[in-house]
């Protein structure tokens, strides 16, 4: 991974566990173990040490209630400004 990737990973992997803690006030564990991803898995995600595989996103998205183009949209909207998860320049 390049540092711009590192830094993606651990955007993105700071607001998954932010609005865990927010939306569902569960332990990493449980909510691995309730929505059926590794715990391991979600930690290193959460941690951004790990890029994550749409499916892992998918379930994670499920999870909060929310579609995947919602919760991508939620977390761009609390990510620091000027950071996007997709950039024009990237599409």
């Amino acid at each position: 991974m390049n540092d711009r990737e590192k830094l993606y990973c651990k955007t993105l992997g700071q607001a998954i566990r932010q609005l865990r803690i927010e939306k569902t006030g569960k332990s990493a564990i449980m909510f691995a173990y309730e929505n059926d991803i590794p715990k391991s898995t979600l930690t290193r995600i959460e941690r951004g040490e790990n890029e994550a595989q749409i499916v892992t996103l998918k379930k994670i998205a499920e999870a909060f209630g929310y579609s995947m183009s919602e919760f991508f949209a939620k977390i761009e909207k609390d990510l620091p400004k000027g950071f996007k998860i997709f950039e024009d320049e990237h599409y």
